[in-house]
């Protein structure tokens, strides 16, 4: 088999074949996955296939909008023995793996739109070393990202459900004030989740800002200014790194005290002698 193969529209049947022939385990990056894609994938997957790793972007606009489908990822949880989903801010990726052995990456969502309608395009790579690079980058992001469990898909979706019926009645009529702020508070109530579940099961902004640094420092041996750091970090987090805001969750702070945090981890790693600054700029410290 060719290491590099060029795929076109339709994306479906390049997809079909990776997953019929994918016994192990599969790895998926889609920003976007229709409930449609999900029961197209299961009819097509072979009975030893258990266990999936997802990663995706849970936000405000993409459940609101539908481009992700909250109960796409519910049937992913009832129709496989293992299974991993991860959500990570500004996630465009769209990556297939199978088995660690082949992976399809395309411009094509898990969508009926990606796989069938759409132009769309991509490759097909099989060479082992290529493979072992993209999933280590994808559990990579899948480390910075949050862990969707079916309780918090639960959360989200009754929010959503009050979201959209309030909508519906601003749209069919003149409602009164204090509805549009209902709304709001609504919206916001639905994005303190979001932000809860970004931390979880005793993780810390510490934790977090500390692995990401890492993963920066890691991607930059040349090294990183403090300036350099922050702006990645808040393209990475833009929901956690947000200067308009300051909210207070379960006793963490999001919003404009986020610097603070990357500081108190750039301190952490120093002292743990993981990092070290030099010339104005962080390294890792290659271990010995």
């Amino acid at each position: 088999m060719e290491e590099i193969r060029l795929v076109s529209s339709p994306m479906q049947p390049h997809l079909k074949r990776l997953i019929e022939n994918c016994h192990t385990s599969l790895v998926i990056a889609s920003p976007y996955i229709k409930r449609s894609a999900i029961e197209w994938l299961i009819s097509a997957k072979s009975t030893s296939l258990s266990k999936i790793s997802i990663l995706t972007n849970i936000s405000l606009n993409s459940v609101l909008s539908s481009g992700l489908e909250i109960a796409a990822l519910r049937l992913i949880f009832e129709s496989f023995q293992t299974v991993t989903i991860v959500s990570l801010s500004n996630l465009h990726a769209k990556i297939f793996i199978a088995d660690e052995s082949i992976a399809l990456i395309t411009s094509a969502n898990l969508t009926n739109g990606g796989l069938w309608t759409n132009y769309e395009y991509g490759v097909v790579v099989s060479e082992e070393t290529q493979i072992k690079t993209i999933l280590s980058d994808i559990y990579s992001y899948m480390k910075l990202g949050s862990v969707v469990s079916p309780e918090f898909l639960d959360i989200i979706e009754s929010q959503v459900i009050e979201i959209i019926e309030k909508q519906a009645i601003i749209e069919s009529s003149l409602p009164e004030k204090n509805l549009h702020q209902e709304l709001r508070q609504s919206e916001q109530n639905l994005q303190d989740a979001f932000l809860e579940n970004r931390l979880q099961r005793g993780q810390t902004l510490n934790r977090l800002f500390s692995d990401t640094i890492l993963y920066l420092l890691k991607r930059s041996p040349e090294g990183l200014t403090t300036q350099q750091i922050h702006g990645e970090i808040q393209d990475i987090h833009p929901d956690i790194c947000d200067d308009s805001i300051d909210r207070v969750i379960n006793g963490q702070h999001f919003g404009k005290k986020w610097k603070h945090h990357v500081r108190a981890a750039q301190e952490f790693l120093k002292n743990k002698n993981m990092i070290f600054s030099t010339d104005e700029k962080w390294k890792m410290r290659q271990a010995n």
